[in-house]
């Protein structure tokens, strides 16, 4: 079982898997292949494997080749950035959250994409692709507005203060923005 394991460690306990999960653990099959493909890999190993999947740590694809990773899009690491910036992420890079994988037993690269880490978020219980956490979870802008209110007040800054910068940042007024918009200002705000 040395294959698709990371450095990367749990912060906190390590979650059960979720009973609509457990039934693909117990019916794994024991026999070994001959050669490594990560099917047979996860008949092998299978309980093990599926409690590191499923804690987001073992990951068979850990060693696609770059150019056939799909690329981050701009939506997604704005929505990266506010996630950990109200504290949905437990990381200082938001990025260190993601690993491009596909889900058990095949692993197919065909259907890799974006997941998040469940053991590096305060949301999730299993891998899940970003694209659905996003659908699933958006940003609350009033999560966000308090995040810009604590830097402000760390500022000092009056009510009219704040607006300015934010109309200068943005070219929109509070009541009108996107997360593009917040990521921009809480990006300018950390520079101060």
């Amino acid at each position: 079982m040395s294959r698709g394991f990371g450095a990367t460690k749990p912060k906190r306990r390590t979650k059960k898997i979720p009973a609509s999960q457990a039934s693909k653990v117990r019916q794994c099959d024991v026999e070994a292949g001959s050669r490594f493909s990560p099917e047979e890999d996860w008949k092998v190993n299978c309980e093990k494997q599926a409690l590191a999947w499923y804690a987001g740590v073992y990951n068979p694809l850990a060693e696609i080749e770059p150019e056939r990773i799909r690329e981050i899009e701009a939506d997604e690491e704005e929505w990266l950035f506010l996630a950990r910036m109200i504290g949905w992420l437990e990381v200082d890079d938001e990025l260190d959250a993601l690993y491009f994988t596909a889900p058990p037993p095949s692993f197919d690269e065909i259907q890799a994409d974006w997941y998040l880490r469940p053991v590096l978020t305060t949301f999730l219980e299993e891998p899940t692709p970003l694209k659905d956490v996003m659908a699933d979870h958006p940003i609350p802008h009033q999560l966000v507005d308090q995040v810009i209110a604590h830097h402000t007040k760390r500022l000092k800054w009056k009510p009219e203060r704040v607006a300015t910068f934010i109309q200068d940042v943005s070219g929109k007024t509070e009541t009108d923005l996107l997360n593009e918009d917040y990521a921009a200002i809480l990006l300018e705000l950390q520079h101060l």
